[in-house]
């Protein structure tokens, strides 16, 4: 499975400690140039930047795509970098949480999954004990992820 994340997700996964469950979900994961350096050049966060960086060394890989696209959104580089290089690499999930680049996505055909449907599944498979435990974590540390397909915020 060829998995291609943006920065939200491993900001918010780095921030409660958890980036083990995107290893033990995909194996590998795929993010471009332009991720990294959102993520670990100019992270203002140290145990983020630490914990992505580590990502990096063991599961994480760095690629930058070959092609240009041009996309009918105003993107980020990074999301620009993340569809581009889904598109190149055929990936078949993409993890971001930006409604704009999900939008992009969508309409170029992509699959996304937000953080917290990551999050659900590594409950589900018994890798993380509670979604709600870390999504409370990170609500304390003022990150708010957007609730994925079937999710409400009641519910959390």
């Amino acid at each position: 499975m060829i998995v291609v994340s943006n920065a939200s997700p491993l900001l918010a996964l780095a921030q409660a400690d958890s980036l083990h469950v995107l290893k033990a979900l995909f194996g590998r994961v795929l993010i471009p140039a332009a991720v990294f350096r959102e993520t670990v050049d100019q992270c203002p966060v140290p145990a983020q930047q630490r914990r992505i960086q580590s990502a990096c060394d063991d599961f994480i890989a760095v690629a930058t795509p070959t092609i240009t696209h041009s996309f009918s959104r105003n993107l980020g580089q990074g999301e620009q970098g993340v569809l581009a290089l889904a598109l190149e690499r055929r990936a078949d999930l993409l993890l971001m949480d930006d409604k704009k680049a999900r939008n992009e996505a969508a309409a170029l055909g992509l699959q996304c999954a937000f953080t917290t449907d990551v999050l659900r599944l590594a409950e589900q498979r018994g890798i993380i004990a509670s979604v709600a435990e870390i999504v409370a974590g990170l609500r304390e540390a003022r990150i708010y992820l957007p609730f994925g397909a079937g999710q409400h915020r009641g519910s959390h």
